[in-house]
């Protein structure tokens, strides 16, 4: 049996993943190609952001819910729920973003796949909010 803090200490270094994805193109890129960023930033939906305050807002369940701030059983279903919107919200602005604005960005060759890296690392949150539902014998 697995401790019940476990998936939502999980979920918490998912959710900060997830920010630390969206904001390494400002940290890793020369200063000439951050500029750039903001068109990249600027497509689909609610774009990196959206997603970004997204999962501020699960970290802080996760966080509320494993230290029984918040009913464990309703931090569990919202990190699942908001975790679901997320995922499509970051394959969406994946989807959208025109592959030629990746390719004028800048010469680092990691900046083509971020968009894909950053919508998989998303995929973190709802399976560990699903992890914590089955902990709390939810599912």
């Amino acid at each position: 049996m697995v401790d019940e803090t476990v998936p939502p200490s999980v979920g918490l270094l998912g959710a900060l993943a997830v920010v630390a994805a969206a904001v390494l193109p400002y940290v890793a890129l020369p200063s000439a190609d951050v500029s750039g960023l903001q068109v990249y930033y600027g497509y689909g939906l609610v774009g990196p952001w959206g997603v970004t305050l997204l999962a501020v807002v699960v970290g802080v369940a996760f966080a509320a819910g494993r230290q029984d701030r918040t009913p464990p059983e309703v931090a569990a279903g919202a990190t699942v729920g908001l975790g679901v919107v997320m995922v499509l919200l970051a394959l969406q602005w994946a989807f959208a973003v025109d592959e030629t604005v990746v390719f004028q960005l800048s010469t680092a060759e990691w900046i083509e796949y971020h968009r894909w890296a950053f919508a998989a690392v998303t995929l973190l949150v709802p399976a560990s909010g699903g992890w914590y539902a089955r902990a709390l014998r939810l599912i």
